[in-house]
C-alpha cells in the first residue's frame, strides 16, 4: 500500500492494488487513512504564514472576487502523486553495478598486498645477494694472500727475520711475548711483515715497522691488525740491518716515539 500511495508500486502491483480496493471496502479504507496521515504529516511540518501577510492577501482576493460571489468556487479533488515506477531491469543493473564495483576494490587489495609482498622478498634476496658477493670477494682476498704467504715462505730469495719481544734491549717490550716474522726479497728488496703474535692496539694506536740502516730508523710502514696472521707487503727497503716494530699515533710518526715491541736482526 505505502509502495502505490507514494508512486513506488510497478504497473502490475498498481492494478492488483486497485482492483482489491474496489473488491473491499477495508483495504480502500486503510489506502485513504494513509494518504490522510501523509498530507496530516505535510500540514503539521508546514511553516505558518505570519498573520499579517495572511490578512493582506485575505483583504485582496475578497477585493477582486467580490462580483463573483454569487458563482460557485470550482471544487479540486486531491489525488495522490504518482511517481513513474523504476524498471526491474535498471534495479538489476544497478546492483550488478554495485557488486562489481566491490569486487574490483576486493581484488585491488589483494593484488597490491600480494605486489608489497613479493617487492619486500626481491628486496631481501637482493640484500643477501649483494652479502654474498661481499663475502665472496673477501673469500677470494683472502685465499689470495694465503697463497701469496705460502710462496713467499717456500721462495729460497727470501729472507727470514724473526723478530722478537724478548729481543728489546733492556727488556723494554711491554709484551715480551710478541712475536713478527720479516721476509724479505734478497732480489727485488720488497718486505713482507706477518704478525705471529703481537697484542691487539687499543684505539688511536698502531703499529709501525722500520728497518734500522747504519743505526737509523726508516720507516717500512703502517701495520693493519686486520689482515691476521697473512703476509702483508711493506715498503721495498734495499738494505737493513735490523728490523723493529713500535706502537705510535694512528698513521705513523716520522720517527720512532712508541715502546718498542719486537727487534730482529737480518
Amino acid at each position: 500500500m505505502e509502495s502505490y500511495v507514494l508512486g513506488l508500486a510497478e504497473e502490475a502491483e498498481r492494478v492488483q492494488f486497485e482492483q482489491m480496493c474496489t473488491q473491499y471496502a477495508e483495504v480502500r479504507a486503510a489506502r485513504d487513512a494513509f494518504e490522510l496521515s501523509l498530507e496530516q504529516q505535510a500540514l503539521a511540518g508546514a511553516v505558518a504564514t505570519p498573520v499579517q501577510l495572511r490578512e493582506t492577501i485575505l483583504q485582496q482576493l475578497a477585493t477582486e472576487m467580490a462580483p463573483e460571489t454569487s458563482r460557485t468556487a470550482p471544487v479540486v479533488q486531491m489525488r495522490p502523486i504518482r511517481r513513474t515506477a523504476i524498471p526491474m531491469a535498471m534495479r538489476y543493473v544497478a546492483a550488478a553495478a554495485i557488486v562489481l564495483l566491490v569486487g574490483s576494490a576486493g581484488l585491488n587489495i589483494y593484488y597490491f598486498n600480494k605486489y608489497r609482498d613479493y617487492s619486500q622478498r626481491y628486496d631481501q634476496l637482493l640484500a643477501q645477494q649483494t652479502e654474498l658477493a661481499k663475502n665472496n670477494n673477501a673469500m677470494q682476498t683472502r685465499m689470495s694472500n694465503y697463497e701469496q704467504t705460502i710462496q713467499g715462505l717456500t721462495n729460497p730469495y727470501m729472507a727470514r727475520v724473526t723478530m722478537e719481544g724478548k729481543g728489546v734491549p733492556n727488556n723494554a717490550s711491554p709484551d715480551p711475548g710478541s712475536v713478527a716474522t720479516v721476509l724479505w726479497d734478497t732480489r727485488t728488496k720488497d718486505v713482507y711483515l706477518m704478525v705471529n703474535n703481537l697484542p691487539m692496539p687499543e684505539t688511536g694506536k698502531q703499529y709501525q715497522l722500520w728497518a734500522i740502516v747504519d743505526n737509523q730508523p726508516v720507516d717500512a710502514g703502517m701495520l693493519d691488525m686486520s689482515h691476521g696472521h697473512m703476509m702483508v707487503k711493506m715498503k721495498n727497503i734495499p738494505r737493513a740491518q735490523l728490523f723493529a716494530i713500535t706502537l705510535e699515533q694512528q698513521g705513523g710518526s716520522a720517527t720512532p716515539k712508541g715502546p718498542m715491541y719486537v727487534i730482529g736482526k737480518v
